[in-house]
C-alpha cells in the first residue's frame, strides 16, 4: 500500500471515530466556529507536528507552519510576507488567543540552509530561489552564532542557530502592533520552543535565566 493510500485508510478510522455520538457535541459546535487559546508557528518538516507532540484535540490549536518556523519582523504599507502575518493577525485580534509558541527542532532542513550561506547578493542568488530568501529573514541568528561559535563543529552551530532562530522570531513578534497591546493588556504570553527529535525532550525558553529548559522534568 503506497503512502497517499493509507492517508486514505486513516482517514476512513479518523471518519468512524468523528462519526460516533461522542463527537455530537464537538460537531455541531466546530461546524460554525473555533475557539482556540494556543497559536503554534511552526516547522513545515514531516517529522514534528504540534498537534500530536502535545496530544491536542481537534480545535485546540491554530496553527501557521513554514520552512524554519519564522516569523518575520513587522512591516507597514507593502508587505512582502503576507501568510504569516495574517495568521499572527488573525489569532491575535479575532480568535484572541492566549499564547503563542514558535516551535523549533532539531535537525531543520530550513536553518541547515541558513547557515551554509552569507549573505548572497540578491542580484547572484538564482531567482527561483525562494528557500534562501525565506531562511534569511532570520539571518541575524545564523551571524550571532557564527560570530561566537566560529570555531565549534558545524552540527553544533546548526543545532544552536535552531534555539536562536525561534528567539529571533519571538522578538519579531513583538513588532506586530496587534501583539504587542496583547502583550501590554495582559492577555498574551509568548514561547520559544524547542523539540529535539533523537531524544523526544521539548524545552521552553526561560525568558529569566536566559536559556532553554526541560519543558517535563525527567521521571
Amino acid at each position: 500500500m503506497d503512502r497517499y493510500q493509507e492517508l486514505i485508510e486513516g482517514y476512513k478510522a479518523f471518519r468512524h471515530k468523528y462519526l460516533q455520538q461522542d463527537f455530537d457535541n464537538y460537531r455541531s459546535w466546530a461546524a460554525t466556529t473555533q475557539n482556540p487559546k494556543v497559536m503554534v508557528i511552526g516547522c513545515s518538516d514531516s517529522r514534528v507536528n504540534p498537534a500530536i507532540l502535545t496530544h491536542a484535540g481537534l480545535g485546540d490549536i491554530f496553527a501557521a507552519n513554514n520552512v524554519a518556523n519564522i516569523v518575520p519582523p513587522y512591516e507597514t504599507g507593502q508587505h512582502a510576507h503576507l501568510s504569516i502575518g495574517a495568521a499572527v493577525q488573525f489569532a491575535v485580534t479575532h480568535l484572541e488567543v492566549e499564547h503563542i509558541i514558535v516551535m523549533a527542532h532539531s535537525g531543520c532542513g530550513g536553518v541547515r540552509a541558513l547557515m551554509s550561506s552569507g549573505d548572497e547578493d540578491e542580484n547572484v542568488r538564482p531567482k527561483d530561489d525562494y528557500i534562501q530568501g525565506w531562511v534569511n529573514v532570520i539571518s541575524e541568528a545564523r551571524d550571532a552564532v557564527k560570530s561566537t561559535m566560529g570555531d565549534r563543529d558545524f552540527e553544533e552551530q546548526c543545532q544552536v542557530c535552531e534555539m536562536e532562530g525561534a528567539l529571533v522570531s519571538l522578538a519579531n513578534l513583538t513588532g506586530y502592533p496587534y501583539v504587542r497591546r496583547a502583550l501590554e493588556k495582559g492577555n498574551l504570553d509568548l514561547h520559544a520552543w524547542y523539540f529535539h527529535i533523537e531524544t523526544g525532550e521539548l524545552l521552553s525558553f526561560n525568558h529569566e535565566k536566559g536559556q532553554y529548559q526541560r519543558l517535563v522534568p525527567p521521571q
